[in-house]
């Protein structure tokens, strides 16, 4: 882990070389460098996204290309896929810690958290109804603090008027 806590791109370069070599795939140097971007961007990057930052580093790299990577780390288990309501699918690279998500329903800005408490609530929950959890995503929806200003903002203008 780098100090961001997010995997070292060294590590994840040898994970994804694994990868390939054990399911018979061809090397690629701009699987690589695509994983490079990727972990440069950080969290929650779209495939359109990571194309246009991928190009700034090789021009040549196309969308196909994108979307087979993006295939491959999935399958690598390095990134998983994210489809938060309302938006395109979204890729985060797995980090091994556990974490939900605060998504922003107008700016889709996204708050990763972590909290014991809710952790502990949905055991209890899949308990009483005799659910054996085998995993969970939790994603929250709402308005972050800019989102709400600005919305306050444009009422209190509104009725100013």
């Amino acid at each position: 882990m780098n100090a961001t806590g997010m995997p070292d791109l060294d590590e994840l370069k040898r994970l994804l070389r694994d990868h390939v070599q054990r399911n018979g795939l061809k090397s690629s140097s701009r699987r690589e460098l695509v994983l490079e971007v990727f972990t440069r961007m950080g969290r929650h990057v779209t495939a359109d996204e990571l194309l246009r930052a991928a190009r700034d580093s090789d021009a040549r790299i196309g969308a196909a290309t994108i979307y087979r990577t993006l295939r491959v780390l999935q399958d690598s288990g390095l990134v998983v896929e994210r489809h938060f309501e309302g938006g395109a699918s979204q890729f985060e690279l797995v980090d091994g810690d556990h974490h939900d998500h605060l998504i922003c329903i107008e700016c889709k800005v996204i708050v990763e958290f972590d909290d014991d408490v809710v952790e502990q609530a949905q055991e209890r929950l899949a308990a009483r109804f005799g659910f054996e959890l085998h995993s969970h995503r939790h994603e929250l929806y709402g308005l972050c603090p800019a989102c709400q200003k600005k919305r306050a903002a444009k009422a209190k203008r509104r009725t100013a008027d």
